[in-house]
């Protein structure tokens, strides 16, 4: 079957509603040390605002960036509340960046100029939320799993900065973690199971410009990724062939670690850890995720 715009949409009515149901099982708001809905641009647009999380107790003075997923189309930086949490109640400080999801009229790039803006107001404000000290994780999901690969490919070489066209603050993440990530992004033009219509909805009018793809594709710039790096996907993961792709590049070097969960259990799918934090293989990968972070502290 191939997916046009309007069975997009439909996933996308589906995706917002489960979005909605669990936000039932969410964490009340107030636990912690919070500034919600920081607008990085000024336009109202949730989507260009991010929330800042300080820990209570046993505070590490490490704080993890994460970028949120959604297909490129969908979402935005309040559902990966419930997931900041896990790492909230260890120590961890939080920041949920956001970009705004494309709507078929613009290309990849686009968010992640968006996101670029993030990086600069959290970076220009670290002393006002009283993260200064802190060290920074870099971690996503899926498509932000793509961008926390890029970026930190691209925080350590500025020649990747000015070969996209952004500028990030000047610091070094001590590692990254991504669950079931978009890696080869350079390969996605090629997905059979989108129609043209499909990849415009979700790539934007330079679906078919594969070499604008590769520009921006973190499997371009892997060499470059020398940071430890923590990589998760299971067994029902419907883009798994991205993670063995990530896999295979990165199978020589000693700072990575990779799990996988093969169990065929009901909600073990895709970013599972993310959305689904309370499921027995989710916990795992989580606290795999914390005690790889504290193996590079």
């Amino acid at each position: 079957m191939r997916f046009g715009v309007l069975a997009i949409n439909l996933i996308m009515k589906n995706v917002n509603n489960d979005v909605k149901r669990r936000k039932k099982f969410s964490p009340e708001h107030g636990i912690y040390d919070e500034k919600l809905n920081i607008p990085y641009i000024d336009d109202n647009n949730i989507c260009h605002t991010y929330d800042v999380y300080k820990a209570k107790e046993n505070r590490k003075n490490c704080c993890i960036l994460n970028i949120h997923g959604g297909a490129y189309m969908f979402g935005d930086h309040r559902e990966n509340y419930y997931f900041a949490t896990e790492f909230l109640k260890e120590g961890f400080d939080v920041v949920l960046l956001d970009y705004e999801p494309n709507d078929g009229n613009k290309n990849t790039i686009d968010l992640i100029k968006d996101l670029e803006l993030n990086f600069k107001h959290l970076f220009d404000r670290l002393n006002e939320y009283g993260l200064e000290n802190d060290k920074f994780v870099l971690a996503g999901d899926s498509a932000g799993g793509h961008f926390a690969l890029l970026f930190s490919e691209a925080l350590i070489n500025h020649d990747i900065q000015r070969r996209i066209g952004i500028t990030l603050p000047d610091i070094m993440p001590i590692c990254t973690l991504v669950s079931c990530p978009v890696y080869d992004f350079g390969n996605v033009c090629n997905l059979n199971m989108l129609t043209k219509g499909g990849m415009k909805r979700m790539f934007g009018p330079n679906y078919s410009d594969k070499s604008s793809f590769e520009l921006i594709s973190p499997k371009t710039y892997y060499k470059d990724l020398r940071l430890p790096i923590f990589h998760s996907t299971c067994y029902n993961d419907f883009i798994r062939f991205e993670s063995l792709k990530l896999k295979e590049d990165m199978k020589k070097r000693d700072d990575y670690e990779y799990v996988e969960i093969t169990e065929k259990a009901k909600g073990v799918t895709h970013v599972h850890n993310v959305i689904y934090p309370f499921l027995k293989s989710s916990k795992y990968i989580n606290d795999k995720m914390i005690e790889f972070i504290l193996k590079n502290l």
